[in-house]
């Protein structure tokens, strides 16, 4: 049972690492958040509803931690 956690944490840090790729491909203006606009642009399929769920800070913006956290939950597609 030791290797979990080390496994565990790879996975996490693979989540992470696709979200940053997503998130660096779709964020158009380089402010290394996703607005809406950019979100859909990538995901049309992302309603607003959606994008205010993943937004966990509510600033009207998605970082990189709130895209792997929303992809980890499954609320987003991975990578």
């Amino acid at each position: 049972m030791t290797k979990l956690p080390m496994i565990l944490a790879a996975m996490a840090l693979t989540a992470s690492a696709a979200a940053v790729s997503a998130q660096v491909d779709a964020d158009t203006d380089g402010d290394g958040m996703l607005s809406l606009e950019e979100m859909q642009a990538a995901m049309p399929d992302v309603t607003e509803e959606t994008f205010l769920s993943v937004d966990a800070n509510g600033d009207g913006m998605v970082d990189a931690d709130e895209l792997a956290a929303a992809q980890e939950a499954g609320t987003l597609p991975a990578g």
